[in-house]
């Protein structure tokens, strides 16, 4: 299997700095286009949530502080649920090598309301490499490409989009690899045993198919929810503490967990959301926000509103729908 080396010392500091201005550039000109058809991409959210001082500050640190950080961020690393009963759980294996090479497989098993269980992929492959410290004086923000990556989900095997550019924020705090507020634990069984089994080699599988439709997690959990919503009467329910359960088993887990691990970098992230819901009878759902609280909403903010109002919940038959508040709970950086 080949390995690709990172880039090295003949980088210069304005290089990186001239690539995060070109994108606020192209964010201005194509930012509320884009955002309506459903939002960018992981890396250019985390440029779009960048304070300009925030930006600003970034500096390149020394090649041999680079070389070091590299070095002791390297290792096996795992971060997966603890809830063993948990209806999404998520088993993320991380080799990152003292060069700073990536090699990921993370992997999701979804138990459906309505009995069927979903079991997805996400194997990538990159290089890391430590750039500046971070607003909070205490992680690194690392310029990070996916080189390439493989998403498989069911009999759907395909390559996303290679060649991708993006900044993690990083840190050791204790014995863990702290990474874009997922916290990792050092891995200490037998190796041979750190990957599922011929999972890495796919990467080099020369036939595999570009990805032709969205693989995303959440678009995946929303799809089939919808279905066994819709299908299934022993989903039906108007108990507002059932439907609490689900929107945090499945809403939260799918889509607010992913995207605020995805996205590193967040000077102004709230510990939590309260939000006002009214349950349709449909199982879909409208939030009782006012104009103006929705115009104050940043761009994070913005994007939560308009993913829950769009994710399914159990059909509710009575002639009273409930009105509640859900408080969604940030994963703390």
């Amino acid at each position: 299997m080949q390995h690709t080396s990172p880039r090295r010392g003949t980088a210069k500091s304005s290089y990186v700095q001239a690539i995060l201005l070109l994108v606020f550039l192209a964010l201005g000109i194509l930012g509320y286009k884009v955002l309506k058809k459903g939002g960018f991409t992981s890396g250019l959210n985390a440029f779009i949530n960048m304070d300009v001082k925030d930006f600003r500050s970034l500096q390149s640190m020394k090649e041999e502080q680079k070389l070091s950080l590299q070095k002791s961020f390297g290792g096996f690393w795992v971060n997966r649920t603890a809830d063993p009963d948990a209806l999404i759980r998520k088993n993320d294996r991380l080799e990152l090598r003292d060069n700073g090479i990536i090699w990921q497989v993370v992997h999701w098993l979804v138990l459906y309301p309505c009995g069927d269980t979903g079991s997805y992929y996400h194997i990538r492959h990159g290089y890391l490499n430590p750039y500046s410290v971070a607003a909070d004086r205490r992680s690194i923000v690392c310029e990070v490409r996916t080189i390439r990556q493989i998403f498989i989900y069911g009999a759907d095997t395909c390559f996303g989009r290679s060649q991708v550019d993006e900044l993690w924020q990083t840190r050791k705090e204790d014995s863990l690899l702290v990474m874009n507020r997922k916290r990792y634990l050092p891995y200490h069984g037998e190796l041979s045993d750190f990957f599922p089994e011929g999972m890495i080699d796919l990467i080099d599988k020369p036939m595999l198919k570009d990805c032709e439709h969205n693989l995303d997690l959440a678009h995946i959990v929303r799809n089939r929810l919808a279905g066994c919503y819709q299908n299934n009467k022993a989903t039906r329910t108007c108990d507002t503490v059932v439907i609490k359960e689900e929107l945090s088993e499945y809403f939260k887990s799918a889509f607010v967990d992913e995207i605020f691990t995805a996205i590193p970098y967040f000077p102004k992230l709230p510990d939590s959301m309260s939000l006002p819901i009214k349950l349709k009878h449909d199982g879909t759902i409208t939030l009782d926000l006012s104009k103006g609280a929705r115009a104050r909403a940043d761009h994070f903010e913005a994007r939560i509103l308009d993913q829950i109002e769009a994710w399914p919940l159990p059909r509710c038959d009575a002639r009273g729908l409930p009105v509640f508040r859900y408080q969604l709970h940030i994963p703390p950086p």
